[in-house]
């Protein structure tokens, strides 16, 4: 096989392993802000059923 076709193959085969690992990290920091979202709202909740009870003591 030629040199530059070898080479434009490599260079194609490591473009695509860059790409499936950005979106790898990708979902990842999607997940992460799932959760961060998730945790602030169930603090939310929780400060807001404390506050409630405050107020009917």
């Amino acid at each position: 096989m030629n040199r530059r076709i070898r080479k434009k193959k490599d260079k194609k085969k490591i473009t695509e392993a860059i790409n499936g690992l950005v979106l790898i990290a990708e979902r990842q920091e999607q997940q992460r802000q799932a959760a961060i979202r998730q945790f602030v709202k169930r603090c939310e909740a929780l400060y807001e059923q404390q506050r409630k009870e405050e107020l009917t003591q």
